[in-house]
């Protein structure tokens, strides 16, 4: 059995709460609740002119009143637009296997749609919705729009292992997370420059292509998180290209930066 969960980004900041929150959500359930099952698949579905689905994962919680559930502090309740949430409200925790933000990196409304089996889903012919049900049969098809078969997982290490390094990826570059820590970092120095090897922006592009040179980290890598986590501009570092590529050149994160930052020192 499988489900997908629709948020509209005119009245709840969907795009936000993922990438604030990429290990476990909850999700309004006004209906299924009795349905819904630990260890259902779920699917995240963006509404709206970027519609499609944007993240997989795993029923971890059955729906739950939201004054109930067992992280309440991975609610979100401060991304809501247009409506304020109802604390008496079912909620269904969802543990996020891969995140795709991204238009370039989603499954589109119109590819899901183009498939013969999911064309006549609720989904496609009903979307005004919080929560669709799917088949088996319907959950497979989506799941293979994905990119994603359930029968590979664990089949081998490095198969599983790439499919992590590019959620953890696509998390790290979450186009608002980046933007409003670059904005955040420009106002406070000036320009932009590496915290680990400070090569700066000034002098060395053009102005349209400064900034592209740098990217942002998350201090303390997400893989290693067991809780479920908010991450704040402070939990954020602006690196250039090499450092980062540097840091997360093997699985030691944190000692990488660690000894990038050391060398760096040593040397200024």
């Amino acid at each position: 059995m499988g489900w997908v969960f629709q948020g509209n980004p005119k009245t709840f900041d969907i795009d936000d709460y993922l990438s604030r929150y990429p290990e476990l959500i909850y999700w309004r359930t006004p209906r299924y609740a009795a349905d819904i099952a630990i260890g259902d698949r779920a699917f995240l579905w963006r509404a709206g002119k970027k519609s499609g689905a944007i993240a997989i994962g795993v029923v971890v919680e059955s729906p739950t009143p939201a004054s109930r559930v067992q992280h309440p502090e991975a609610l979100g309740d401060d991304l809501w637009i247009a409506e304020r949430p109802d604390p008496a409200e079912n909620k269904t925790g969802i543990r996020i296997e891969e995140l795709r933000i991204s238009p370039s990196e989603m499954a589109p409304r119109n590819l899901v749609k183009a498939d013969s089996l999911l064309a006549t889903t609720t989904l496609i012919t009903m979307p005004n919705g919080t929560v669709f049900r799917l088949s088996a049969q319907e959950t497979e098809a989506l799941e293979k729009l994905w990119g994603f078969s359930s029968a590979l997982v664990g089949a081998s290490s490095a198969s599983e292992g790439e499919r992590k390094l590019r959620a953890h990826y696509v998390r790290e570059r979450s186009p608002r997370l980046r933007a409003d820590k670059v904005a955040a970092f420009r106002s406070e120095h000036g320009h932009l420059r590496c915290e680990i090897c400070g090569h700066t922006e000034v002098g060395m592009y053009p102005p349209p292509f400064g900034d592209k040179m740098f990217e942002v980290h998350h201090r303390a890598p997400l893989a290693k998180t067991t809780e479920p986590i908010r991450t704040t501009l402070a939990d954020l570092a602006v690196l250039c290209a090499n450092c980062h590529r540097s840091v997360h050149s093997t699985k030691a994160v944190e000692d990488n930066y660690k000894c990038l930052v050391s060398h760096f020192a040593e040397r200024s």
